[in-house]
């Protein structure tokens, strides 16, 4: 006999602490449905098998292995940002978490807290405001690293971190860079 009273404490749980990781810290920060719908898919796919797991004979392993190969092959069709995986992460492990029976609520509570309070840190507008990553293309061929910096540098009035140059068209007269650099300050 399944009990629902075991189930629905951590589902609300679960649902919460999405919602706040979802609405009230990715998607008011960088506006994108389509990962909000991602996220909330994978962390309810998760939370969803592994509940059904805890009552079934099947071992967990199976599940775990079986969730883990979907999502790499959805995962590998798209280059993720450093900040959406973590993201993506987070929605995971609150998931996991929520699931899994800790011999109550008061562990969870507070391992999601921590997980929600960590991203509200490190994805703040103060952090995110240091530096700024761009894929810039350019309409000239600047195949040298060192005039390429110079030229970067004088265009966004800031200063160059990291470059990597993904592509240079001679024929075309462009240069694609992906670019990190820090804002000049007001």
């Amino acid at each position: 006999m399944i009990d629902l009273g075991l189930i629905l404490p951590r589902l609300l749980l679960n649902l919460v602490a999405i919602g706040i990781l979802l609405i009230g810290l990715y998607f008011r920060n960088y506006r994108r449905p389509d990962l909000v719908a991602v996220y909330l898919a994978c962390n309810v796919g998760l939370f969803t098998v592994l509940t059904s797991l805890s009552f079934s004979p099947v071992s967990s392993a199976v599940g775990f292995a079986l969730f883990g190969v979907l999502s790499i092959i959805r995962l590998r069709s798209f280059e993720f940002l450093p900040t959406q995986i973590a993201y993506f992460f987070v929605s995971l492990s609150i998931a996991l978490i929520c699931a899994t029976d800790l011999a109550g609520l008061v562990l969870p509570s507070v391992l999601v807290a921590v997980l929600l309070l960590a991203m509200a840190i490190v994805d703040s507008a103060r952090f995110r405001s240091v530096t700024v990553n761009s894929v810039i293309v350019l309409d000239t061929a600047i195949p040298d690293s060192t005039a390429l910096k110079a030229h970067l540098t004088d265009m966004l009035g800031g200063d160059i971190i990291s470059m990597n140059i993904t592509g240079v068209n001679m024929l075309q007269e462009t240069t694609t860079v992906e670019v990190t650099y820090r804002r000049p300050r007001a």
